[in-house]
């Protein structure tokens, strides 16, 4: 992949500042990166949703009431075709909104558009009719489409749209003996991905989704072996949704995870950079010690000694000759070693402090697998005849004490 940089087009101001654009020499002018990578993660995910819906929900009828209901249709409430619409629309808008954002401009040449233009969602729409086998070869047909034209026009753009894809694959609501083969390998790759995608991607969002997936992609392991002190694969699927959806809003933009942490994780954070400087002082101390910091003591040592000896006048005064050259002299010392060395610690604490807080991060939005865990640690708790919230001194129900 070429590297993205500015150019200056005429003499003019470099790229295009004013919608933050941002040239790549392989593909063109994107008018702004990290809206077209948001919108192609958004896209990946929102197809694979829809093919998981046109396997699963009943699309025989349109579903609308013959009556009026009661209260405005919710989300939940809709039919199995209109929802599918639902999603179809959203991939139009997707593709347009990427369209839009990787045209050209008059600071660069356009881009080439790939042959056959901008995939539409008419062959899909005009497979709800009939069965749910062409539907679904239809619905394989467009992401084909998609995942061609993505890749064409922009090279992150397309593996924007196959990390929303896997993604959405990876945390898809299923049995408990799916979540192990949804975790064999395939984190890896979303792992590269996020890797290339991190400069464009929202800040913190690459580096704390990759930290909690291989959280999770540990846990998954663990309990495939059934490490007693990890939750059970039941627990685990339970809660893989609810982590997908966290990943999905830290990724595109919705969610900071720094607004996730509370004083008591800024604390934490303190409290380990502090300790990791001290470590870094003290180390950097012995290193320096014997090749810089011995010799000068030496040449200071002797020099102090030589101007007492000489010095005129009763011990005292030679004694306070002594100190003022001391003082003077480690003075100076601190003065020439402290500046460079204030400056390296500057650039060091900055990417600890950044380290720090990406795992604060990363176990906030890992909560998901923190709730199946404390799931899995009560009914490990509970006796097989206890009932949830129970007392271990109040008996529990038989069939002989419900009515």
């Amino acid at each position: 992949m070429s590297t993205v940089h500015r150019r200056d087009a005429g003499g003019g101001p470099p790229g295009d500042e004013a919608g933050g654009g941002r040239y790549d020499d392989a593909y063109g002018l994107l008018r702004d990166e990290r809206a077209c990578i948001v919108t192609a993660l958004r896209l990946g995910w929102w197809l694979a949703d829809a093919y998981h819906h046109a396997r699963t929900a009943d699309l025989s009828t349109d579903g609308r009431p013959a009556q009026p209901p009661t209260k405005l249709t919710n989300l939940t409430e809709m039919s199995g075709r209109r929802r599918l619409r639902m999603y179809l629309d959203g991939v139009d808008v997707a593709l347009a909104q990427i369209a839009g954002l990787t045209g050209g401009s008059t600071a660069a040449p356009p881009v080439v558009a790939p042959v056959g233009g901008t995939p539409s969602t008419g062959d899909t729409r005009a497979a709800l009719s009939a069965g749910a086998g062409t539907l679904l070869l239809a619905l394989d047909d467009l992401n084909v489409d998609v995942l061609r034209w993505a890749m064409a026009t922009n090279h992150r753009v397309g593996l924007a749209y196959r990390l929303g894809r896997s993604l959405a694959d990876t945390v898809r609501r299923g049995d408990a003996d799916q979540v192990p083969w949804r975790f064999a390998g395939r984190q890896v790759e979303i792992s590269r991905w996020l890797d290339e995608l991190a400069s464009v991607l929202p800040p913190y969002s690459a580096a704390v989704v990759r930290r909690s997936l291989r959280a999770w992609a540990d846990a998954v392991t663990r309990a495939g072996v059934g490490d007693p002190a990890e939750a059970g694969l039941a627990e685990l699927a339970h809660e893989l949704r609810n982590q997908g959806d966290l990943w999905r809003s830290v990724l595109t933009g919705g969610l900071h995870p720094r607004d996730l942490l509370d004083e008591e994780d800024y604390a934490i954070v303190a409290r380990n950079v502090i300790i990791r400087d001290r470590k870094l002082v003290a180390r950097a101390a012995r290193g320096i010690f014997w090749p810089v910091l011995a010799p000068l003591l030496v040449v200071l040592l002797a020099v102090v000694g030589v101007s007492a000896a000489a010095a005129a006048g009763s011990p005292t005064t030679r004694a306070a000759v002594a100190l003022v050259g001391l003082g003077a002299g480690l003075t100076a010392i601190w003065r020439t070693v402290s500046g460079p060395a204030l400056a390296v610690a500057g650039e060091v604490n900055r990417p600890l402090l950044e380290g720090e807080l990406t795992v604060r991060m990363a176990d906030r939005v890992t909560r998901p697998l923190a709730a199946a865990r404390a799931i899995a640690r009560s009914r490990r708790q509970r006796g097989p005849g206890e009932v949830a919230g129970g007392s271990k001194y109040v008996a529990g129900l038989t069939p002989a004490d419900l009515p």
